[in-house]
């Protein structure tokens, strides 16, 4: 599992509501018996757990302290979201006297077994503490944009070599958390503000393919090789929205494609797509729960 905690609540000066807190002892419980039970430390293994506070501004220091050392004892990876936007920079600055990657740095929240999701708000002197580091970085631009929360500087990243992988980020930020959109929106996003030739096509697939495969430290991933992960996608290349642009396949594919192009995805070595539909679940009964779990929220 990646998603994960929180402790600071408006009361105690952070911005998450009283209500969805956990005490640290809660948290840090929760967490061993999580890893313990769950965690599975083998190559090619399915079930991994990350721990995964949510944010600098809704975690208190001492969680964060505790969490990475919890963490390093198991030797499994650590995530949270930084530098998202402008309000956490300010919220950082204004509470611990440090913009939120210095305080990360301060908390040891450093190294190649972190990655952060988003950085947009980074000098390119923080960039280069990630590269330094070995921390690494979940792009998401689709988030990014739909948030207005800016465009995150993954030409100077990838320059100075730091792991970027692409990620959807939250359904509540994303809507599809369609991982064919992000190639594309990573693709305009960066080209639209740090020039035409800031970003390729081969770049952004290299991102999304062996860009996660430094991320999560998992080089079993990432390359059809032998002796690696069966983890591909099959496309036909035989539709409208491919038509006259087969000369370059890559960029056919970040520029031309989205979800439904999808006909057949295995994942180690399993067919979970075939069709373009999902083989393990009954896709309509999903959208039909969804649709009345969605409608109920929004009467209360």
């Amino acid at each position: 599992g990646c998603r994960g905690s929180m402790s600071l609540s408006r009361k105690d000066g952070g911005l998450p509501p009283d209500s969805v807190v956990q005490t640290e002892e809660e948290i840090l419980s929760d967490s061993q018996r999580v890893i313990e039970k769950y965690h599975n430390y083998r190559s090619f293994a399915m079930q991994r757990v990350v721990l995964a506070p949510c944010s600098p501004f809704s975690i208190t220091e001492n969680l964060l302290r505790e969490s990475i050392k919890l963490a390093r004892n198991y030797k499994v990876e650590s995530h949270t979201h930084l530098a998202e936007t402008k309000d956490e920079d300010e919220f950082c600055q204004k509470t611990f006297g440090l913009r939120p990657l210095k305080y990360m740095e301060k908390v040891g929240w450093l190294g190649d077994d972190v990655w952060f999701a988003h950085c947009v708000h980074l000098s390119e002197s923080e960039i280069d503490l990630l590269a330094e580091t070995g921390t690494g970085v979940a792009h998401c631009p689709v988030s990014n944009q739909k948030l207005a929360s800016g465009a995150a500087n993954i030409p100077y990243m990838l320059k100075k070599k730091v792991a970027v992988g692409l990620a959807v980020d939250g359904s509540a930020s994303n809507d599809s958390s369609n991982m064919i959109a992000e190639l594309k929106a990573a693709f305009l996003m960066s080209r639209l503000i740090y020039g035409i030739s800031a970003m390729s096509a081969e770049k952004v697939l290299a991102m999304a393919t062996n860009g996660g495969r430094d991320v999560l430290n998992q080089p079993e991933i990432g390359s059809i090789e032998e002796g690696k992960a069966a983890d591909m996608f099959l496309i036909n290349t035989k539709k409208l929205g491919f038509a006259g642009g087969l000369s370059d396949s890559v960029s056919a594919l970040v520029t031309s494609g989205d979800s439904q192009i999808v006909d057949i995805t295995i994942v180690n070595g399993k067919i979970v797509v075939r069709d373009g539909r999902l083989v393990n679940i009954d896709e309509d009964k999903v959208v039909e729960k969804a649709n009345k779990i969605s409608q109920k929220m929004i009467e209360g």
